[in-house]
């Protein structure tokens, strides 16, 4: 948020009452994550109270109906969503807990207003509507009791902005895993939350402020969520207008929700410029003067230089690309980025300066090898790598893969690198009934083309292998990774093969092709085996460093 609006909001946030139907107590700016809920925790308890000085001070002179009240979460967050949680309210007659007062009070003299879901962003005002209305009279002060009986926790739980109390204690917690507490809890006086009351109204909400992306920001990525915030007046709902028109209206026009953000149906444009209006309405009309509010998304990060190829023999992972944990039958749960699944090797474990990516599925080991952006221009293009399976450690001459294994998995994925689900499947190997079986992939190396017909536009790649059982130590690589036009090959007749007068060694040679820049040399033991990659070179000349007596080989260009 820009720091203009933050101060705006202050602004409106150290008055007192913002209309006849919204009262804060609390401008402070500190934080806590303990009252009125702790997020790193299965359950918990807090109390927390306001004394009739206060609520008088906020505005309350007469009785009214309490009908929602808001907290102000302090971090950024997103959809931060506790379930079971209950609200309750009663009188109270203290200004402070005594050390006599930190038991859990039980429910039986309080109201229930609300008992559901809450749904945490931040930052700004999070708002809880009562279904059960608290007639409050301002000659006593308001105990309010909050207990979360979700069962459950979530990581980065919502931050609260609270105020200190002074000297007096005006706030007791209680946490614990497992089981909802019933023991005594701390008393505070730093962790009351800030708060804002709201009564019934007769007149239209005011505007509301956008919370993402801020007014004027950029470099906003395309799948981003629109959020705001209301600043009072109790709205029932939002008109929602977006576009890359001033004003808005050719994307969204006046679509209506009762929630306080909104995800657009399609993916944003790259670097493009968009302009929104919230309107907070309710049963007395539509918030007057709101403004509309703008930013720029992200410039296209995606590779659109073709071909593309990826060697792996630099940094690993390479740029652009990122390792994860995860299962295939739910690719949207992958774990933390950069895991250790797949790891740069020696390409078929032969110690060289060619290297590959490699997993070894030991066990119920399983990870993703996600690609950078790519922009495909066409239907015409290809994805193509060369894939090798083989005892982990060793190279073709060594100890075989162990074949007998019916839970391996080599799965490619193509998505649009936001999301990823089983749809994304576009290749699956494995040795249970696929129409592609891994244990054809050789010890020497596999070259695997897949055809990108479907795919032009942005995509991203995912290379997935496991293994869900311990019943083998193999090792699955791939290496030579590329995206272009479908590689020319060489016709016999342009290759010839004589020895090298100084090394005595076979030494390749070819006629060149037009427009070629490099050329991939691969070999085989017989002309219909397996031809396995051997290396790159610009020039028109490759030299062989073997002995074997018999090989064979094939030449592509690109």
């Amino acid at each position: 948020m820009k720091k203009q609006v933050v101060i705006a909001f202050l602004m409106l946030c150290a008055m007192v009452s913002l209309s006849a139907a919204d009262y804060i107590i609390g401008t402070g700016t500190s934080n806590q994550n303990y009252v009125p809920l702790y997020g790193y925790n299965d359950y918990g308890w807090s109390k927390f109270l306001f004394s009739a000085s206060e609520m008088q001070a906020a505005g309350f002179t007469t009785t009214q109906d309490i009908t929602r009240i808001s907290f102000y979460v302090h971090n950024e967050l997103e959809d931060y969503i506790t379930e079971d949680q209950r609200v309750y309210m009663r009188y109270f007659y203290d200004s402070s807990y005594a050390t006599s007062s930190l038991s859990y009070p039980g429910i039986s003299s309080f109201t229930n207003v609300y008992t559901g879901t809450v749904n945490w962003a931040g930052p700004g005002w999070v708002e809880i509507v009562f279904s059960t209305p608290f007639s409050y009279n301002p000659t006593w002060g308001l105990e309010i009791l909050w207990e979360n009986r979700d069962g459950s926790r979530l990581a980065a739980p919502p931050k609260f902005r609270t105020t200190s109390s002074g000297s007096n204690y005006t706030a007791v917690y209680k946490y614990a895993n497992n089981s909802f507490p019933t023991t005594n809890g701390t008393r505070s006086r730093d962790h009351r939350p800030n708060i804002r009351f709201s009564t019934p109204t007769l007149e239209p909400p005011s505007p509301a402020i956008p919370l993402y992306p801020a007014d004027a920001a950029e470099n906003i990525a395309i799948n981003s969520k629109l959020s705001w915030n209301h600043t009072g007046g109790s709205p029932t709902g939002y008109r929602l207008w977006l576009g890359t028109d001033n004003p808005p209206s050719n994307l969204v026009a006046a679509y209506y929700t009762t929630a306080s953000n909104y995800t657009p149906s399609a993916y944003l444009a790259y670097d493009t410029q968009y302009y929104w209006r919230v309107v907070p309405v309710n049963e007395n009309g539509p918030a007057f003067d709101c403004p509309i509010w703008s930013f720029r998304t992200m410039a296209d990060p995606s590779i659109a230089s073709f071909p593309h190829l990826e060697s792996f023999d630099a940094a690993f992972p390479p740029s652009g690309w990122s390792h994860h944990s995860g299962t295939l039958d739910n690719p949207q749960g992958m774990g933390a980025e950069n895991s250790s699944q797949w790891q740069q090797a020696n390409w078929l474990n032969i110690p060289s300066e060619d290297k590959a990516a490699r997993i070894n599925t030991w066990g119920p080991v399983s990870g993703y090898l996600i690609s950078p952006l790519f922009n495909v221009p066409d239907d015409t293009y290809i994805l193509e790598f060369d894939a090798a399976l083989l005892r982990s450690g060793q190279s073709p001459d060594g100890t075989p893969p162990n074949y007998n294994n019916s839970d391996d998995q080599f799965v490619i994925l193509i998505g649009n690198g936001f999301s990823w689900n089983t749809d994304n499947i576009v290749r699956e190997y494995n040795n249970s009934g696929s129409e592609y079986i891994l244990n054809s992939i050789q010890t020497t190396g596999t070259h695997i083309s897949i055809p990108l017909a479907g795919y032009s536009g942005h995509i991203k790649i995912a290379i997935f292998a496991g293994s869900q059982i311990l019943n083998d130590d193999n090792d699955f690589m791939i290496n030579n990774f590329r995206i272009g036009l479908p590689q020319q090959e060489i016709s016999a007749p342009d290759l010839s093969i004589a020895l090298d007068p100084v090394s005595n060694l076979p030494h390749l040679s070819w006629q060149a092709i037009p427009g070629a820049n490099i050329y991939h040399i691969y070999q085989a033991e017989s002309p219909y085996g397996v031809f396995a990659p051997i290396g790159d070179t610009s020039n028109t000349s490759y030299p062989i460093n073997s002995n074997q007596s018999k090989l064979f080989f094939k030449i592509t260009a690109e």
